[in-house]
């Protein structure tokens, strides 16, 4: 048998071997020009890629002039995210190279606003609460890391006018929320709750923001029954509030109240960490407590008592840790739960489904769902599932329809029996048949979001894109007056001819007068850069785009690590978060953390994290109670190993740091010669002091916003930043890992690229 220290210098070989790999992977830059042509007209073609931390990766198509390359067209647009506008005559993509309208009537295509070059960074597509009659917008322009102003924008006029001049700034909602029918919408400011009419801000003619004042809390505490009655909770008190009084009651709210008290709940309403829903009228409501206990009552409409309790139980499934709810309401008196999850076993998002009445009747688990859309009627639920839109009867949960053949990105009722779909490769419209049902499980064609390759036709004038659309090869033709395509009036054999031809021809790289090819660059942004030669007089070369030629700097690169001592209570947002921004991350595991919770180790594990050492217990290394040698840092290294194992049945990586970052440098020197690499962090971790010490005269407590802002304005290249899974003892307002999504939109936002901690030196 191999001895201890064989076995460990072959694993560290192996390690050595596997982070070699990984760091050269991650040199490549992530911005590639791709299969340029050229026409006899010296129009260009050419497809840029993008491959960014935690953005979808998609493939756009350009056309440029080569006798006026600073002239650019967009041929494709890819739907990150889609708003209907204008009571459904407009669609509205956007992407990271700007804004783009379809027009429903005409179907033409056309951008708003667009980027002038190739956006090297990853930049998150920002949220906007759209009017349902999609006439306003109200959304969050951000001024630093965690704050931001508030705006209403007229979606016809692309006017904005300023509602709040400072507000927390988040990636993922908006502070706002609309009546069904557009007239008037909620906002949250400083703590309150105010209503604001669109029209009246339009004009100019909106009464002092004093007079329409609701009450204290967050937009967590208002929800719209339907477009006449407005739903209240503060503390445990439930109000209800006609649209048509706002401004009567705001004026004398001090007399009146705000609204008419319909109920109590049992317990007080958490403004920051609980959510609820309530029926068109107004006689259920759900919620959910602290992200775990699932509550459904019946309104008595009483204000001196408590409503009827129908069901309430903390929430558990088998099939994972639940990391977010929603809820809609059924025209039998029951409910659809809908709980989104990270997988125990493998790590994966997937959703689980219930009908929730007296009790939780579970229905279905999907893996690798969206977020579920309810049609205006109130009757069916669109959501994606790996590639495919699904539509379900929430009434007795009946599939009316699959919509196949693609990943599926965003998607948009436009009234109950019409659903636009933005896909990987195409954006269509899919409709309901006479019989209720999405039997076309293909759709209309609307426009191609993005591009395998494409050529021109012989006649060296009209396009043809090749799309791996709908599980098969698929070519289209451009409409360029439309800015739209349609499927190919040429067979398909016939166009797969003409694309070979293309590929191998060299006049498919050059005409009389230029070449166009894709060249190095020392632009580390970039892999490449597209170029044009000119074959008059002594001949020139020029960039299409020149910023992709400017030298610049290796690509920025931070790590996250997340330290779990004995307390998973951020485990399965953090998790979360991380997949959604496709995000790897290093988790150092204490042995108490392995010791509770050895399904939450294995869930870390296969969600593909680095799982790291904390050593075995959650001691002080550095408070003199013990004899710390090499013998005792190698005992407690190896039994954390040995604890992982059990609890997984896989290795421990070779990175360790004391618990609290604790250690001298004896300690660290052990770990080395136990075959171990010290990882620092600061020396502490920001995020795990109490308002306890702070009361004790420790300045080091941040809130959680402050704790963004702090390590978003001193960022700098290979920084590493410690999040705790949980405050072992003490209280906080706030946790880091509750603005996760925040640090990371930040810092994407910068420019920044996440990697494992391995990678740096």
């Amino acid at each position: 048998m191999q001895s201890e220290n064989g076995k460990r210098k072959i694993k560290i070989l192996f390690l050595i071997f596997h982070f070699s790999l990984f760091a050269f992977q991650f040199l490549h830059a992530q911005v590639k020009f791709e299969n340029p042509q050229i026409n006899s007209d010296n129009k260009i073609l050419f497809t840029v890629s993008h491959d960014l931390s935690g953005t979808v990766s998609y493939r756009t198509l350009f056309m440029a002039d080569a006798t006026r390359t600073e002239s650019t067209k967009i041929l494709t647009c890819f739907p990150e995210r889609m708003e209907l506008l204008s009571n459904g005559a407009v669609l509205q993509i956007r992407n990271r190279y700007g804004t783009a309208r379809y027009s429903v009537a005409d179907s033409t295509l056309g951008w708003i606003k667009r980027e002038d070059s190739i956006p090297a960074d990853a930049k998150a597509m920002l949220p906007q609460a759209v009017s349902p009659d999609g006439k306003w917008a109200c959304f969050v322009r951000k001024t630093d890391a965690a704050t931001g102003q508030l705006y209403l924008k007229n979606m016809s006029t692309l006017e904005e006018f300023l509602l709040v001049e400072k507000c927390d700034f988040d990636f993922d909602t908006v502070p706002a929320k609309w009546a069904h029918d557009g007239s008037v919408f909620v906002y949250e400011k400083d703590g309150n709750l105010y209503f604001g009419d669109p029209k009246a801000v339009y004009q100019k003619v909106q009464m002092r923001e004093e007079f329409r004042k609701i009450g204290e809390g967050s937009i967590n505490c208002v929800n719209w029954a339907n477009a006449k009655y407005l739903v209240y909770i503060n503390r445990d008190l439930i109000y209800k509030i006609s649209s048509k009084e706002l401004y009567t009651r705001g004026l004398y709210s001090p007399m009146v109240g705000i609204g008419i008290v319909i109920g109590r709940l049992p317990l007080g309403f958490d403004p920051h960490k609980d959510k609820f829903w309530v029926n068109s009228l107004v006689n259920q409501i759900v919620t959910v407590k602290a992200n775990s206990v699932v509550s459904s009552y019946r309104i008595n409409g009483t204000a001196s008592t408590y409503i009827s309790s129908v069901y309430s139980k903390p929430f558990a499934d088998l099939a994972g840790s639940a990391v977010d709810y929603d809820l809609f309401f059924c025209s039998d008196g029951t409910q659809i739960l809908w709980v989104n999850l990270v997988g125990i076993d493998d790590g994966k998002r997937k959703s689980s489904i219930y009908r929730l009445s007296s009790e939780l009747k579970p229905l279905i688990t999907i893996d690798d769902t969206g977020t579920p859309e309810l049609a205006p009627d109130g009757r069916k639920l669109a959501f994606s599932s790996g590639k495919m839109l699904r539509i379900y009867d929430i009434l007795n949960w009946r599939e009316l329809g699959r919509l196949e053949g693609e990943r599926v990105y965003s998607y948009v009722w436009s009234g109950s029996t019409k659903i636009y779909v933005g896909g990987e490769s195409t954006v269509r419209e899919w409709k309901i048949d006479s019989h209720g049902y999405f039997t076309d499980n293909r759709g209309r064609l609307l426009f191609l979001s993005s591009a395998n390759t494409a050529f021109w036709k012989p006649n060296a004038e009209n396009i043809v894109c090749a799309q791996s659309a709908l599980n098969k090869a698929t070519f289209f033709d451009y409409d360029q007056f439309r800015n739209v395509w349609q499927m190919s009036a040429e067979d398909s054999r016939t166009s797969f001819e003409f694309m070979k031809k293309a590929e191998v021809s060299v006049y498919a790289v050059q005409n009389a007068k230029y070449r166009v090819y894709a060249g190095t660059t020392d632009n580390k942004l970039y892999e490449n850069a597209l170029y044009v030669r000119s074959f008059a007089g002594s001949g020139t070369t020029v960039a299409i785009y020149p910023e992709t030629v400017k030298p610049s700097g290796d690509r920025k690169r931070i790590a996250l690590i997340f330290d779990a001592i004995d307390s998973a209570d951020g485990l399965t947002q953090i998790l979360s978060v991380l997949s959604q921004y496709k995000v790897k991350a290093t988790f150092f595991l204490n042995g108490e953390f392995i010791r509770r919770y050895p399904n939450e180790c294995k869930q870390i594990f296969a969600s593909g994290h680095d799982c790291a050492s904390m050593y075995f217990s959650t001691a002080d290394l550095t408070s003199g109670g013990f004899i710390i040698d090499e013998e005792f840092i190698r005992r407690g290294l190896a039994r954390n190993e040995d604890e992982f194992y059990a609890a997984t049945g896989h290795e421990l990586s070779l990175l360790w740091h004391a618990p609290y970052y604790k250690a001298t440098a004896e300690i660290k020197k052990a770990g080395e010669l136990s075959g171990y690499r010290y990882i620092e962090a600061g020396r502490l971790s920001l995020d795990s002091f109490t308002l306890e010490q702070a009361a004790n005269g420790n300045k080091w407590y941040l809130g959680a916003k402050d704790l963004v802002k702090l390590y978003v304005d001193n960022a700098e290249s290979e920084m590493v930043i410690p999040v705790s899974v949980g405050v072992t003892s003490g209280t906080r307002t706030d946790f880091l890992y509750e603005k996760l999504s925040l640090l990371i939109g930040n810092f994407l936002d910068a420019g920044y690229d996440f990697t494992l901690v391995r990678n740096f030196k």
